[in-house]
């Protein structure tokens, strides 16, 4: 009797009688053919029938029957940072591989003296077996034995289809004498093992082999399995299906297997593997309370979101790690090299170690979780939910490694993971755009005076505004980041040039900028073509806690093969974007904008750690940002809508309190992610003193804020006109001394001025009266370019970058590309 061997066998009485004739057919022809044989076989005759029946069957070599019988679909698995397991890859078959020394030798007994007991006496076939197992089918007799040999059933597993014909069968047994001469009889005891099917596991997989059987039907290994426990599995492989335990697969499969149970059994008594008294016990054991649990150890199904990123990131490191090895590999498509290699992930017994901490991951997926935390489902569209929305990545700050995400609000409504998909920056764009690369060529410092009034710029049709569509003068660089004011902000991005300021933007790991598209001043506030995802932007605002320095953030920290051999190891390489002082002085000011600026919100959460950051929204509300870091780790939250729907006024802080609730969590499960008491120190030789920018302190437009007075320009007055003095700064460090002569470096005897609103020691004094505070829910809001016109590809506009050139003896306007003299009122 062929053993049926297959997840898609189930039985069907309705075709009872018609198997019977059949079986009975091809054992009446195989008797006859092997009578023929022993008559004829001088003449040939019954062997050129046999040879015509399998004449188009390729006669395979050895290197080919080695590789079919290894190579199995093998189950790999994840790991949380502390080698927890996340659970198994997705993969259509549970296998892993084992010898048979690793087996509990019951099962081996079991599997021989019911399915083979000649096995080490055969060479492949046992012809007599074949029509003992035929004659117990027909007459329906209650003890069965098999009629294919452990030989046959692994061929049979392996090279044929299930079809019950005369030609497959003589393949079969054509195969398995083949392989009794190539192979030892360990060699395909190892391989029968580790082939067979064993129907499904607890946890609903297809378990192939017997270590997933032993594992996923009683949950011990293969090695560990007792007497009742191998002859249950071994029973199964008659009929996988029919022998399942588990109601849920299969509702009377227990109590078939355990029928089939007491004639394994019976037979170990019979070949003397068991004594009476073992027999008796193992009939007495309860199978049913041994059973696996009844979960899921599935990793897609209990975390979706993050088994995906683990399948793509490990497929493309190991993609990366081919290229490194054969550079031929970057002539092939990226993308389809890594649909391959994750295919190989999924089948390869892979064993991926991550950076993500289980408990924080957890208490993550609880805050997202809960619907109190958020806004307003909105109106479905085309039969889609539309919840409010959250994306989340916490970083390491000096080895990028991810500690936790937060992917969406339900892997069932958005497969897609909000944490790694662009969306729209806002102002959290202008500390990595604008103000840093200004800061590090020199153009300003904190304390530099730029003029907020009505200005016409590149690229957009009419002059952009601000939040509250109001100007407010002469402000610092400190105040107009801290107030997240507009105009200012593209000033400064003028000033340094679109190209220069997104070459820093690229060193700190942002990917997602459109070469040709992204060329406009609209960038500095977040008007990007695709956009930008929370872990790129929260991994490139790590770089000013990190002392100018960027990390990129990983989540893969090794891979071993299926023999737990490490097949890649993350390595952490730190670029240098900015120097020290840079960082530091940008991280000054975004502590301003928690203190007293658009995130006021967060400064009860701040639990004493010293924290630097910047919201961000977007036109309409669609997106709303905030971004923090402190020395140790940073934190980046978006909120929004899948589709088309703004965030609601309730929701315009909601990101601040997230990032409080998330922030607050994680120090409480693991503190030591951002130890109480560590500071942002100022580095030695940072220059306080306050660059005077001509280009920016002067005004070319003072009507369009004379209307709004002085009121929130707080302690700008003083810079205006200082001319104090700034080191130049070294080129090697990807920065240039100021050659525009606007920036006033001369060393002063006396009256030197400094940028005030700091103490040197990361503390910020209280703000003067009259200053925003975060009372205008939204003060971040990017204008609103003419997204058709680049006029900035080339850095700077054609305009001098000295306040005295003069062109056919009029002066350049450095702010609008419609007129060619302003007089400055």
């Amino acid at each position: 009797m062929d053993h049926k061997n297959d997840s898609s066998n189930r039985p069907n009485t309705s075709v009872k009688k018609r198997n019977i004739w059949r079986t009975l057919l091809v054992i009446f022809q195989m008797s006859a053919i092997l009578f023929f044989m022993g008559v004829f076989f001088a003449g040939g005759v019954a062997g050129g029938y046999v040879a015509s029946l399998v004449k188009d069957d390729p006669v395979r070599s050895y290197n080919e029957i080695n590789k079919e019988l290894s190579s199995n679909n093998l189950t790999g698995f994840a790991y949380f940072r502390d080698k927890t397991l996340i659970g198994q890859l997705q993969t259509t078959e549970d296998r892993r591989l084992v010898t048979h020394k690793e087996v509990s030798p019951y099962f081996i007994d079991a599997v021989i003296s019911t399915e083979d007991k000649e096995f080490y006496q055969h060479r492949g076939v046992v012809p007599t077996a074949i029509a003992r197992a035929g004659i117990q089918q027909i007459t329906g007799s209650a003890v069965q034995t098999g009629g294919s040999t452990l030989t046959q059933q692994l061929v049979k597993q392996t090279f044929l289809t299930r079809a019950q014909t005369m030609e497959r069968k003589f393949r079969e047994i054509f195969l398995a004498m083949r392989v009794e001469r190539m192979f030892s009889k360990d060699q395909i005891l190892d391989a029968y093992i580790n082939k067979m099917y064993f129907g499904k596991s607890a946890s609903g997989s297809n378990v192939y082999g017997i270590q997933a059987a032993a594992k996923g039907i009683f949950e011990v290994d293969a090695k560990d399995l007792n007497i009742p426990q191998s002859a249950y599995l071994a029973g199964m492989l008659q009929a996988p299906y029919n022998y399942i335990p588990f109601k849920a697969y299969q509702k009377n499969g227990l109590k078939a297997g355990l029928k089939r149970q007491k004639l394994v059994l019976t037979r170990m008594l019979e070949n003397g593997k068991i004594t009476s008294s073992q027999y008796n016990e193992a009939l007495s054991y309860n199978i049913e309370g041994h059973l696996a649990q009844q979960r899921s150890i599935k990793a897609y199904e209990n975390y979706p979101y993050l088994t995906m990123e683990i399948e793509k990131r490990a497929a493309e490191v190991l993609v990366n790690q081919d290229i490194e090895k054969n550079p031929d590999l970057k002539t092939k498509n990226f993308n389809q090299l890594v649909e391959e290699r994750r295919m190989d992930i999924r089948q390869g017994g892979y064993h991926i170690y991550t950076t993500i901490d289980k408990k924080i991951y957890e208490k993550m997926r609880e805050i997202a979780s809960n619907a109190n935390n958020f806004g307003p489902e909105k109106k479905p569209i085309n039969g889609k939910k539309m919840p409010e929305q959250i994306g989340a990545a916490l970083i390491n700050n000096k080895t990028g490694a991810i500690i936790s995400m937060i992917e969406g609000r339900g892997f069932n409504i958005e497969k897609m993971s909000h944490a790694t998909a662009p969306r729209q920056p806002g102002s959290t764009m202008k500390p990595i755009a604008v103000y840093a690369p200004a800061i590090e060529r020199g153009i300003i410092s904190p304390g530099t005076t730029v003029v907020d009034e009505e200005t016409e710029f590149p690229g957009y049709d009419k002059p952009p505004k601000n939040y509250g569509e109001k100007f407010r003068g002469p402000m610092t660089v400190r105040d107009a980041l801290r107030s997240s004011t507009n105009i200012p902000a593209l000033k400064v991005y003028f000033e340094t040039g679109v190209p220069e300021s997104l070459s820093y933007v690229k060193k700190m790991g942002v990917t997602s900028l459109d070469p040709v598209r992204d060329t406009g001043l609209a960038t500095g506030l977040g008007g990007l073509t695709t956009g930008i995802s929370v872990e790129e932007l929260t991994n490139a605002y790590g770089t000013f806690a990190n002392s100018g320095n960027f990390t990129d953030a990983y989540l893969i920290e090794r891979i071993e093969n299926s023999d737990h051999e490490e097949v890649y190891h993350h390595e952490v390489k730190p670029v240098r974007v900015f120097k020290p002082s840079t960082a530091w002085l940008v991280t000054d000011m975004l502590r301003d904008v928690i203190r007293a600026g658009t995130a006021t919100k967060v400064r009860k959460y701040t639990s004493g750690r010293d924290v630097a950051g910047k919201t961000g929204t977007t036109n309409s509300n669609m997106d709303k940002w905030f971004v923090g870091y402190t020395p140790d780790v940073s934190l980046g939250v978006w909120i929004g809508y899948d589709k088309k729907y703004e965030v609601n006024e309730s929701s315009f802080t909601r990101a601040q309190l997230l990032w409080g609730k998330i922030f607050t969590s994680a120090i409480k499960i693991d503190p030591s992610i951002s130890p109480a008491g560590n500071q942002m120190a100022m580095p030695p030789g940072t220059s306080l003193r306050t660059v005077y920018n001509e280009n920016l302190a002067k005004s070319t437009n003072p009507s369009s804020y004379s209307s709004y007075g002085t009121k929130g320009q707080g302690k700008t007055g003083s810079s205006t006109n200082n001319q104090a003095d700034q080191t130049p700064l070294d080129s090697s460090n990807g920065s240039k001394k100021s050659d525009s002569g606007k920036n006033q470096n001369t060393d002063q005897q006396s009256g030197q001025q400094t940028d005030q609103s700091h103490n040197g020691q990361g503390k910020t004094p209280d703000q003067q009266p009259g200053q925003q505070t975060d009372t205008q829910s939204s003060p971040d809001h990017p204008a609103k370019p003419d997204q058709s016109s680049n006029p900035s590809q080339s850095g700077k506009p054609d305009h001098s970058t000295k306040s005295d050139n003069k062109q056919s003896g009029k002066q350049t306007d450095r702010h609008s590309k419609k007129k060619t003299d302003q007089t400055q009122q």
